[in-house]
């Protein structure tokens, strides 16, 4: 299992013209079968970001295709989390949102990450998906 950074779902939704493509294939492996994990931050990140930054965003249409994606997780955010983030932030260097998705996948078990952020490099995840 994988975990799923925000920036995959702004980058898919948003058919980004330099990162939507292999975005795509990402979630492509995810609606094929391939079981993926991802916070509830995730969601919420995506939707603040989408609304600022398209033009025709339909919350609706954005849960649809989230829902739609039935081999990804969303693993809610529990205070804990939190907790660990804080340490994650000094050990890592990471800022709090990275630090909380880093949080979650460790908590969940996993150890590979679809991003395109170089900073999980600083973290025991792998970093998968883009070139």
């Amino acid at each position: 299992m994988r975990y799923v950074d925000v920036n995959v779902l702004i980058y898919w939704l948003g058919n980004d013209p330099l990162f939507g493509n292999q975005a795509t294939k990402i979630v492509e492996r995810i609606e094929k079968g391939e079981r993926a994990v991802t916070s509830s931050l995730t969601l919420w990140l995506a939707h603040v970001l989408l609304s600022s930054l398209a033009e025709r965003y339909s919350e609706e249409e954005f849960v649809k295709k989230v829902r739609d994606l039935v081999f990804l997780r969303v693993e809610p955010l529990l205070f804990k989390d939190y907790e660990e983030a804080l340490k994650h932030m000094k050990l890592y260097g990471l800022d709090f949102e990275d630090a909380l998705h880093l949080t979650t996948a460790l908590r969940v078990g996993v150890k590979e990450i679809y991003t395109n952020d170089a900073d999980f490099d600083k973290t025991p995840m792998k970093r998968l998906g883009f070139k």
